[in-house]
């Protein structure tokens, strides 16, 4: 293992050993205090409180780090932390309203999957057996059509079912899955740009592109469903959806506009760039497509669109595109998509980009002893995954070693 390397572990550990320092302790659960957004009165407001269980912004989320920190360090600390989260984000999946159990960033099947996927690494079965208990448990849930995006609905749900189906060996919840298939086919829109969908609960908005919120999350579970069943729609949905991005790619800016409307429709289109809209994250669902689809030139093309203005924008890490190094919206999400490419397609010039993001983190923040830039707007250091202190540290353990820690932002079966 090169310097570089430990060094990226080295910062791992540290962003995991102060939030072992920090948690907040009742009996065998612990907990947070950080900021988050909240809509109150219909406002994303900034507020400092308690996190719930959730894989976004709640324990789960700091759970799978510090999980997947001790599996790499041994330290019995984190280990014994990581138990204490996971207990108390299994034991809020019961207080989650019906319609968000099947949601995965934030909802109880993410909390499922991180209790299989801790269960797994900590040896203990009970959890193990708990998260698969809550999946099939999903059957008996009638999904919400107002719920479809890859962040809360259908679409995050069927590649993580699918994986769990496979790995244990589990018919019922392949079946699960394709009821969200058939419920993503259902909801379907052909129209002369391609296939949309509705994945937002507001009147006035139409169809986005982009990757948690957009047609691209969507795209990727049809395609997961076709490789695992060879059923023909699902293809074919996935080609409309296809369509309908490209449809709205801007060459000039090498990116897909943000169509989302907050407040009153912009003049002038908007351009993301994060996993959640913009080139970031549609590059990483294009990555598993082309895998999906056996290569292909037209979603060759796209990846290559994607990572070079991704790559262009992390020439200066905070700032230029990005304000912030969470996962989410921020530096350590964008660079991801290097990270996948540069294993996909054997890149090393993609992964030193990545690193020198890894680089730039430690020189001006954890080595300089100054606070990580998150991704809650006008907050302070907030211990979360997506948006926060555990997914920047998730960050670096990727940088570490890649092929040992599955990427959080693009769930492949394995």
């Amino acid at each position: 293992m090169n310097a570089s390397h430990t060094r990226f572990l080295e910062t791992a550990e540290r962003i995991g050993q102060r939030l072992c320092r920090d948690a907040v302790w009742a009996g065998s659960e612990c907990n947070w205090l950080g900021w988050s957004m909240e809509l109150v009165n219909n406002n994303w407001t900034r507020t400092y409180r308690a996190f719930g269980s959730d894989l976004y912004n709640g324990t789960a989320g700091i759970a799978l780090f510090l999980t997947r920190l001790y599996a790499m360090t041994g330290d019995p600390i984190i280990r014994q932390t990581a138990a204490g989260a996971i207990n108390q984000a299994a034991n809020g999946i019961g207080r989650l309203p019906a319609e968000v159990r099947g949601g995965f960033y934030v909802g109880g099947a993410g909390i499922a999957y991180t209790l299989i996927e801790t269960g797994t690494i900590l040896e203990d079965e009970s959890l193990v057996r708990r998260g698969i208990e809550e999946l099939t448990g999903l059957h008996a849930i009638e999904p919400s059509d107002a719920l479809t995006d890859l962040l809360s609905g259908s679409a995050g749900l069927i590649a993580p079912l699918i994986d769990i189906a496979r790995r244990f060996t589990c018919d019922e919840l392949m079946a699960i899955a394709m009821a969200r298939g058939e419920q993503l086919l259902r909801l379907a829109q052909p129209t002369e740009r391609g296939m949309e969908w509705r994945t937002m609960p507001v009147p006035e908005q139409g169809t986005l592109t982009g990757y948690s919120h957009g047609v691209s999350g969507i795209i990727n579970a049809m395609l997961e469903l076709h490789a695992s069943t060879g059923d023909a729609r699902y293809l074919d949905a996935a080609l409309g959806g296809l369509r309908f991005e490209r449809s709205h790619f801007d060459a000039e800016q090498g990116n897909w506009p943000d169509l989302r409307i907050v407040g009153e429709k912009p003049a002038t289109p908007s351009f993301g760039m994060a996993w959640c809209h913009g080139a970031p994250g549609i590059g990483m669902a294009r990555l598993r497509a082309y895998t999906l689809m056996g290569g292909n030139h037209e979603v060759l093309k796209e990846i290559n669109a994607a990572l070079a203005t991704t790559a262009n924008s992390l020439a200066y890490p905070v700032g230029q595109g990005q304000g912030n190094f969470s996962l989410c919206h921020g530096a350590a999400g964008n660079a991801e998509l290097l990270l996948l490419a540069a294993d996909l397609f054997d890149r090393a010039d993609l992964r030193q980009i990545a690193e020198n993001v890894g680089g730039f983190g430690i020189d001006n923040f954890e080595g300089a002893a100054n606070p990580w830039p998150c991704g809650v707007l006008n907050g302070g250091e907030t211990p979360n995954l997506m948006l926060g202190l555990a997914g920047i540290g998730y960050f670096y353990l990727r940088l570490h070693d890649s092929s040992a820690v599955p990427s959080v932002l693009l769930m492949e079966p394995r």
